[in-house]
């Protein structure tokens, strides 16, 4: 049987030789030697001495050289985030807050009481004499006399605590402050207050002052009684001379409270419970509220001993 086989002149897998291919049957086939694979294929028929032996296999058609493979992008996409949980926050127990305890108050020691100084431990002193206090007037002379000096401010609460207690002393106010409180000086002799002079306007009566003003002064101090003191303790002998000379008495003192010197009510008490004894005269003032703070004490002390 005769086959008309169409070759291409490349065949795939097959060596190029030049010359003539032999055939079954004798006889040679010339064939051109081929340097490179041609794209073009050649149709020609082919004897049945022609027909080769064996299995053909048909070449793959080669790729178009002009066929383009597509372009293919292929865009990332980035893989998605994961999605974070948020830890979970730690569940914090509140502790139950501890009661306050309510502050216990401080006690506050009561406040203790001002004591009253005890009289000194000592014998029984002798009773005060001399003219320092026996020109006085003292209605008994076996106790203390208190005396207050010029007038002031404090006339009115000095008088109160000396009634409280049933106290009589003696005021020595100058002649012009009794000119001006004319009332008080009533109220102190209806009360059986002892009263006496202190001179007119409180000077130093010295003769330098001149007998005429020494003898006005004397004259023109208030002057119920004859009872007289000089002011400060200041005199010499014509100033006494001239006081004795119109019948008066000259009073001094014999304990000084310094009142004047601004000392506190404690000093005060302190000097009058120390010094007193029978027949002592104490002089303080009416313008010092030390001096009325510390009466009661001072009272209080004298009368528990017997000396007022």
């Amino acid at each position: 049987m005769s086959l008309i086989l169409a070759v291409g002149a490349t065949v795939v897998g097959l060596a190029t030789v030049g010359g003539c291919v032999a055939v079954p049957g004798g006889g040679a086939i010339p064939v051109a030697a081929t340097t490179a694979p041609s794209t073009t294929t050649e149709r020609r028929t082919v004897s049945p001495l022609e027909e080769p032996t064996g299995t053909v296999t048909a070449p793959s058609p080669a790729p178009s050289p002009t066929a383009t493979s597509p372009t293919v992008t292929v865009t990332s996409i980035p893989p998605p985030s994961p999605t974070t949980t948020p830890a979970p926050k730690p569940t914090t127990t509140k502790a139950t807050p501890k009661p306050t305890a309510t502050p216990k108050p401080t006690p506050k020691p009561a406040p203790r009481p001002t004591a009253t100084p005890k009289p000194p431990s000592t014998a029984p002193q002798t009773p005060v004499t001399g003219s320092t206090v026996s020109g006085c007037g003292n209605p008994n002379p076996g106790k203390v006399l208190l005396t207050f000096d010029d007038g002031g401010p404090k006339a009115g609460a000095v008088l109160a605590v000396l009634d409280r207690y049933n106290i009589k002393a003696r005021w020595f106010p100058t002649g012009q402050w009794a000119g001006a409180n004319g009332a008080f000086i009533q109220r102190l002799i209806a009360d059986g207050q002892m009263l006496g002079n202190h001179s007119y306007s409180h000077p130093q009566m010295y003769a330098s002052l001149g007998r005429t003003e020494l003898a006005r002064q004397v004259d023109q101090g208030y002057h119920p009684t004859k009872v007289f003191r000089f002011p400060y303790g200041a005199s010499d002998a014509t100033s006494r001379s001239i006081v004795t000379s119109r019948g008066d008495s000259i009073c001094g003192w014999s304990i000084d409270t310094y009142d004047w010197r601004g000392n506190s009510v404690d000093t005060i008490t302190q000097i009058v419970i120390s010094q007193a004894r029978p027949g002592a005269v104490v002089l303080m003032h009416l313008s010092f509220q030390t001096d009325v703070d510390a009466l009661p004490r001072i009272i209080d002390n004298l009368r528990g001993r017997g000396l007022i």
